[in-house]
Parts: C-alpha cells; structure tokens; sequence
C-alpha cells in the first residue's frame, strides 16, 4: 500500500477512446470489479468520469501486485490505451472499444470488503433506506447516485448563470438570526455570550431580502439553506435549499414571467429540452375544485366533480358536508388488475387523511365492484356515467378536507397506474390564493402563505369585514404535481403590515418585538418588492422522477430527522454545557 508516492494521474477513466489508442496513460481511482483468471487480471477502474477496463497479463510486471487488488480498492494504474478485440467491444459502456494494458499498479489504500452491495441494483433495491444512510459515503458511488448530485450541481449552475446575466446580485444572509416564526418551530442555538438569550436558524431569508430591497439592490438571488424544525413527516428535511430570488418594483407577472425564462434556460442548458412558455395560469379556487389540491399533476385528466345530491343517500354526509368524486381510467386491458392497488390506495389515503366516509366503484369484469355492494355500487356507476375500466373514488365531508384527499389520492394514482409519463414535464402556475386560512384549533384566520404577503389591492377594503375573502397576491409554480416554488408580492407599506399582524392576533407589542426592525425599515422609502423561492431539493428530484428528495440530497436525515451516518442529533461535549450553566440539560448519569 502506498501513503504518499504513487504515480499521478495524466487522463481520467471514463474519457478514453480510440483516439487514444497508443498512449501511454496513468489512471487513478476504484477498482469496481477485479475477475483473475490465471495469466490475466482484469479490473474495472472507476472515477468521477466513468470506467474503463484494464487487462494485466503474466507478462506485466503489475501481475503481482494486480493479483492482490480487490473490490473497491484505490489504485494508480499506468499503461497504453489499445483497441479492444472486435468480438470484445463493449457497447453499453463509452469506453467500450478501448482498454489498458498494465503495465505498472500501485495499490493506494485497501478496502475492506463493503456493507452494501453497490455494485447491483437489483440488491440496493432491497436495501433499506437506513442502511443505504448509515453507508451513505458508499451508497454516493452508484453511478445513479453520482449522477443526481452532478445533475444538481448542473441545475444550480444554470440558474446562477441565467440570474446572473439578468443583472441579479448573489447576497449571502444570516443564517444566525432572532426568532421570527414563519409557520413553522425555529431551531434554537443557545448564545454563550448572552447567558439566557438564542439565536434561531432561519426558516428561511424573507425578512433579510425585503431589507436588500429597502437598502436598494433591487435584483437579488442567493442558494439559501433553510431550517425548520417540524415533527417528522413523509418526505421533509429540517434543512433544506432553496434558490432565493427578490426583485423591486414588479408586479406578480413580472416575478413568474422571469421564472418562466430561468426554467426554459435551465431546461436547454441541463436536459436539452425546449420548455414553451408562458405557462398555464390556473386560480387556486379553479385549482381544488378540478383537481382537489393547489399542486394538481397535470400530465393527465381525471378531474374531481362534486355530487352531494347525486350521492348523498349512499354515503350519509352530514349536514354541511359535500360529497365529491375521482374518476379515473384503469390502464390496459385488464384493468381488474389494477383495482387492488387502487383499493389499497384508496383505504391508506382516507385514512392518512382521516376521511371517515368514502367507498369505490369499478366498472370492470362485466360488472360493478364496490364496498358498497353490488346494487349501491350499480346505481352510483350509472349516476357517474362510469364506462368499462373506470374507477370512481367517492368521499364526504368537509369541501377542502374532502378536497385535498382526493386530489393528493389522484396525484398518486396518476403515478403509480402509470397515466403520468416521466420524462414529460408539465409546469402551471396557481394564482389568486386566499390571503388567509383559519386555524382548525383556534378558528382564528392565519397566513395562507406568510403575514408578509400582499393582499390584492382591490381586496383590501374587504380586510375586516370579510377576511377570508381576500385574495393575495401569492403565486405557486407546480410542475409534474408537487410545489417547486413559491413567492409572492411583499407589503411595503408599515400601516398595511401592522394591519395583517392584527388581524392574525399579534399585539403591538407583539409585532415590534418580533418584527420591529422591519416595520421600520418599511418607513424609509420601502419600494414595491416580491420575490419567490424555488426549492431545489423538491424540483431536481421532480427534474430526474425520483419519488425523495433524500435521494438528491447528498447527507439528508431519515423520516425520523436523524442522521445515522454520524448519530445526529447528539449530546454535546459536557465542556460546552459547562460554558452554558443557564441551560437547563438533562445530564447522563453514571
């Protein structure tokens, strides 16, 4: 094994061709696989570019050192590129028609034999995610693995360079910052010079960004890392990253008209594909009533239809309740086939949702199945006009509850049945949110989005009489259905902002405590500003059909927040809980 001398590097692996043929070249990387056949070795020499095999005869004076190699070992290999026997090329590998006879192996550092098997997909498919996490510097060597987080790096830098040629400014903002809760729980981090007092990771740079627009940058984006301590929940990360981006003086069309070109950019650039724009703007209100959810797939139809007289008498609603239902087209043929997955579904939803009343109708086999039985289900298929191979999911209750689980149930069925096509991509933009929602706890009305949002001006006359029929001017960019970004026009104005503070139940004390540096900066020259926010992690999973966003992250927490790679969260060390006496922390006892 060589600690310090080895020989370095002259062409990487996975660049070789024929027109290298004759060249004498040093490689250095991982062997992927080594097969020793007697007077042979051959190994497959991977690094950041590819692989390339390489063949050490008898002859070689590498033979003896190239005995010894293994799997996943770190070698220095040089040798002369030479075209592979014709009946030997490889065509699913781009080095496939060249290959490297040895002639020197320097073993860098050995591996021990390795805890996953990242050399076969079809056992990683087996593989737990908790596994995969506690090895996930090992799990970072699968060729999808590296290629997601090289796309990513990609997609960030299209970015960059479209925002840049825009005459943005890229602004880093604090990510130690005072408690200023946006919806979520702040993390705390406990100052040692202020005995008592926190800082709290930003959930996000909002504030810090209204102020580069009161200071006059006018054109602003940064790659911001977020944190937001929630309770676990499918999916989530308690940091994440997002491409921030605010601008002065804009309307909400000149905010999703430069989105717009970022995407087409970014698209051409990273995935050679011509994105048309504008994209399709759909109204909030429009959004849940066709699709039950702010986030509709829209590779594909199936639109929801609310039928409580219709149904009512064969699911009971109760008073005040709607009864809505999906229709979907089962796939293929035989679409009884499909019905046990979309009966699971169906029940796994519901109650994830906790929708009490709900049933299913197919048409298929000749006939009806339902749970509600043969005649209920009958009836209800002949009110739907359901024809062969569809299947309608029906539900009561609540208008948005009822709503949201339907259209989150049919997102998911467009998926798994196989109606949305990956590899097509279909951006909307969900417009004319209400500005406020109530609290199902206090019955309070609370910020749809965030309290900084501004209210369409024409609704604001309508603030205290009927609040929740104001809409904002708030904006969501939802591709292939789930949310990628979102922004909004900002208020500019304190005697506004102090308002909305009100109404959502903050007392002037309240609202200077918390956000007086803000409400006054707002009264030195505030110009009209808004912004968004485009989440990195959810639109390169989206970008590369990946169902997690773990999957494009490089060292993400598991579904339960912690990191089993390093054991985060931890204790720390007893000498910096020394240095913080105040704290109360519940110390191991021996």
């Amino acid at each position: 094994m060589a600690l310090f001398k080895y020989p370095k590097r002259t062409h990487y692996c996975g660049l070789l061709r024929k027109g290298r043929v004759g060249s004498e070249v040093v490689l250095n990387g991982w062997v992927s696989r080594v097969r020793k056949f007697g007077r042979l070795v051959f190994m497959l020499v991977r690094d950041e570019t590819g692989v390339v095999q390489v063949v050490v005869p008898a002859k070689s004076p590498a033979f003896s050192v190239a005995k010894e190699v293994g799997p996943e070992y770190v070698v220095a290999v040089r040798g002369v590129v030479r075209a592979r026997p014709e009946n030997q090329v490889n065509p699913e590998m781009p080095t496939g028609e060249v290959e490297v006879a040895a002639e020197e192996v320097v073993i860098i550092n050995e591996s021990k034999p390795l805890p996953i098997p990242i050399h076969d997909e079809s056992l990683m498919a087996t593989t737990s995610e908790q596994v995969r996490l506690r090895w996930r510097y090992l799990d970072l060597r699968r060729e999808v693995m590296a290629r997601n987080i090289r796309f990513r790096h990609a997609v960030v830098k299209a970015l960059r360079e479209f925002f840049d040629s825009k005459g943005f400014v890229e602004v880093e903002t604090p990510y130690l910052a005072r408690s200023t809760p946006e919806g979520a729980r702040d993390f705390l981090v406990p100052s040692r010079l202020h005995p008592g007092k926190f800082y709290a990771l930003t959930q996000s740079p909002q504030l810090f960004k209204q102020l580069l627009m009161i200071a006059g940058l006018g054109k602003y984006y940064q790659v911001a890392r977020c944190f937001r301590d929630e309770d676990p929940r499918a999916d989530r990360q308690p940091e994440f990253t997002q491409f921030d981006i605010e601008m002065s003086f804009v309307t909400r069309e000149d905010v999703m008209g430069i989105v717009e070109e970022a995407m087409k950019y970014l698209f051409k650039k990273v995935m050679g594909k011509d994105l048309e724009i504008p994209f399709r703007r759909i109204s909030w209100a429009e959004a849940v009533e066709k699709y039950g959810t702010d986030k509709p797939d829209l590779r594909f139809g199936a639109a929801l239809r609310t039928a409580t007289d219709e149904l009512n008498p064969y699911i009971g609603a109760d008073e005040g309740e709607v009864v809505r239902a999906l229709t979907i087209q089962l796939p293929g043929e035989k679409p009884g086939k499909q019905l046990k997955l979309v009966k699971r579904m169906v029940k796994d939803f519901m109650e994830a949702n906790k929708i009490g009343k709900y049933a299913y109708v197919a048409c298929v086999g000749g006939g009806t199945a339902s749970n509600l039985g043969g005649e209920a289900g009958k009836e209800i298929a002949r009110i739907l006009s359901l024809t062969k191979g569809e299947v309608a999911i029906i539900a009561a209750g609540p208008y948005l509850k009822v709503s949201e689980a339907l259209g989150d149930l049919r997102n998911a069925l467009g998926r798994a049945l196989g109606l949305a096509k990956p590899g097509e991509y279909v951006f909307a933009w969900v417009i004319d949110f209400p500005l406020f929602e109530l609290d199902e706890e206090t019955g309070q009305p609370v910020p749809h989005h965030h309290p900084f949002t501004s209210p369409m001006p024409e609704d604001i006359p309508k603030l205290d009489e009927n609040p929740l029929s104001v809409k904002a001017q708030a904006y969501d960019l939802v591709l292939n259905g789930y949310e990628v970004a979102g922004g909004s026009i900002r208020i500019h104005d304190r005697e506004l902002q102090e308002r909305i503070l009100a109404m959502i139940g903050l007392s002037k004390e309240e609202m200077v405590e918390r956000y007086g540096f803000l409400l006054e900066a707002l009264e030195y020259g505030a110009p009209p500003h808004g912004g968004i926010a485009i989440g990195l992690d959810r639109l390169v999973a989206v970008l590369l059909n990946e169902e997690s966003i773990r999957e494009v992250i490089a060292f993400p927490k598991n579904k339960d927040m912690t990191d089993p790679l390093t054991g985060a969260p931890s204790k720390p060390p007893e000498e910096y809980l020394k240095d913080l006496p105040w704290l109360k922390v519940e110390h191991e006892t021996t």
